[in-house]
């Protein structure tokens, strides 16, 4: 299996009311060259930064709707273990990036750290690539489930932006709603 199919099928399916959007946001990202899916031996960093994308997901979720961000480390160990990617690949695709604080002695915080710094940058991507405003109405729109109004199955990114830009007023009210979400947004959604 091609790691494009596995992180389709085995992370952004996961929870499939999310998929429209990262598919949209893992596009944008291929586009720019960000995640590389073609080339032997990358396997192990488009997983942490598809991992990356779901924790950024999930603090959103934590942020408007006080759930539980469940994204973890060992997340991406699981992940990282089904494509028979083990500890000591791992440890070392860690300590050959001088971004991530590598710690020899521990597997779990060098991990751990590797997933702060990956949600960090792909935060910054998305800042990159849309405004504040835009990521804000595409989370919201992912995560909500538009029940007391109809429910909403997006079959693809088109139908999901032209949802979102035929309701940006109602979106700009859940912003004026959520003021502090909006500032995690434009500060860089550090999770």
């Amino acid at each position: 299996m091609d790691i494009n199919s596995y992180i389709d099928e085995a992370i952004f399916s996961e929870e499939p009311k999310y998929r429209v959007f990262y598919e949209l946001i893992w596009e944008q990202f291929k586009e720019d060259g960000f995640v590389i899916t073609d080339e032997d031996g990358c396997e192990t960093d488009c997983v942490f930064k598809a991992v990356a994308l779901q924790n950024i997901v999930g603090e959103f979720a934590y942020r408007v709707y006080d759930e539980v961000n469940e994204i973890d480390f060992e997340d991406v160990v699981d992940y990282l273990a089904k494509l028979g990617i083990g500890e000591d690949e791992i440890k070392e695709y860690c300590s050959k990036n001088p971004q991530i604080d590598f710690d020899e002695d521990d597997f779990e915080l060098t991990v751990k750290n590797a997933l702060d710094y990956w949600t960090e940058l792909a935060a910054d991507k998305m800042l990159e690539d849309y405004s504040p405003d835009d990521i804000f109405d595409y989370l919201f729109t992912a995560t909500y489930d538009f029940e007391q109004d109809f429910t909403f199955d997006f079959e693809d990114s088109d139908e999901f932006l032209a949802f979102v830009d035929s309701n940006t007023e109602k979106l700009d009210e859940y912003k004026e709603e959520y003021p502090s979400v909006m500032r995690w947004v434009e500060s860089g959604m550090v999770c």
